[in-house]
């Protein structure tokens, strides 16, 4: 007996003392010097060969506030050419967590102007300058990108200064931290047009259908044999399924119908009328997802991969019912897409590579 209660003393003595350690000055710092030797060591995410087109979902959610999914956005990268598809709030912490080479994006492609996909490019501006981007951040889109680039230049002016006199100019060039507007018109009567082509990567603007916000464009990305279709915020539209035609993969948004008007009716029996009207209004210009599947039959791509997905999906029950009747469309080659989902298409392949990115 009185073995085991030294034994007992013993225990709680050195739990005591661990406890009393673990609150040293000196023990704290080793703790926290470990934890950010293995952040800070993190390796870059390998994203694609030189012979590789991939897609890395950054954002995936709506304007709605989820916990799980930052606003729109999608990383393409074409060999170590990084782009980026709008910028929803929350997807440049992504892109931070994930220790992508902010160094590396070459330039911003906008679908159109809603406040939920251009919500970060000031962040993304500041984050890929800092990172060390030396020249200006191109920003693409349809006409009307100039005020927005604009808006944000002056939005961030006064940053700018900050930073070069805290940091220095050889380190934060000023010349380099712009962002630089490039419209992109597309002709009357046809529903695509050249964005660039150069060193084996082709982009396409293609003219989608999302009134009031118009023109609004989707994204076609060719490059070593692959291709990716991102759809930007539509209706469900033949001139889409037309300029994906054979596409690998095709990322479009999607709305369930029957879910957005369970959330509208829920709003409205607990007096939200502001937030029902919402929801009554939205279904108008995106796509249900068994349309989406419609389109990509039509366009006879690989995959479906769904991001934008309205209203926000909590739990399997709501997944299923986001892909009822999807199935008896399209019986393969679909999902839901997260935040973190990276898609890799090796040049001379069919195959899809798929992978998520952690924290």
């Amino acid at each position: 007996m009185r073995r085991l209660l030294f034994l007992g003393l013993a225990a709680v003595a050195l739990l005591l003392a661990g406890r009393l350690a673990l609150r040293s000055p000196a023990v704290e710092a080793w703790l926290v010097r470990r934890a950010a030797d293995r952040i800070v060591g993190r390796p870059a995410p390998r994203l694609a060969g030189s012979d590789e087109l991939s897609v890395l979902l950054c954002g995936t959610g709506t304007p709605l506030p989820d916990e799980e999914r930052a606003g729109p956005c999608a990383l393409v990268a074409a060999g170590d050419r990084l782009l980026v598809v709008d910028v929803g709030i929350g997807s440049v912490r992504n892109l931070m967590r994930w220790r992508v080479p902010l160094d590396h994006v070459e330039g911003v492609f906008l679908t159109h102007f809603h406040s939920d996909h251009i919500g970060e490019l000031g962040e993304l501006r500041l984050q890929t300058w800092v990172a060390g981007r030396r020249a200006h951040l191109p920003v693409y889109g349809p006409p009307g990108v100039e005020r927005v680039v604009s808006g944000f230049e002056e939005a961030y002016a006064l940053d700018t200064q900050y930073r070069v006199a805290h940091h220095g100019a050889e380190f934060v060039p000023p010349a380099a931290a712009p962002l630089h507007a490039v419209a992109v018109a597309i002709p009357e009567g046809v529903a695509t047009a050249a964005v660039l082509s150069e060193g084996g990567l082709t982009i396409t603007a293609i003219r989608v259908h999302h009134p009031p916000a118009t023109p609004a464009y989707g994204y076609r990305f060719d490059y070593a044999g692959r291709s990716v279709v991102i759809s930007g915020d539509t209706t469900a539209d033949e001139d889409l399924a037309a300029a994906a035609k054979g596409a690998d993969l095709l990322i479009h948004e999607g709305l369930q119908p029957e879910l957005v008007r369970i959330v509208g009716e829920a709003l409205a029996a607990h007096g939200n009328a502001r937030g029902a009207k919402i929801m009554r209004d939205i279904p108008g210009y995106h796509t249900p997802p068994v349309e989406a599947a419609r389109i990509a039959n039509e366009a006879g791509v690989r995959r479906l991969v769904f991001t934008h997905m309205l209203p926000i999906l909590p739990n399997r029950a709501a997944e299923r019912l986001f892909l009822r009747g999807v199935g008896a469309v399209r019986s393969r080659g679909v999902e839901l897409g997260h935040d973190g989902l990276l898609l890799r298409l090796p040049g001379g392949s069919d195959r899809i590579e798929e992978t998520t990115l952690c924290d």
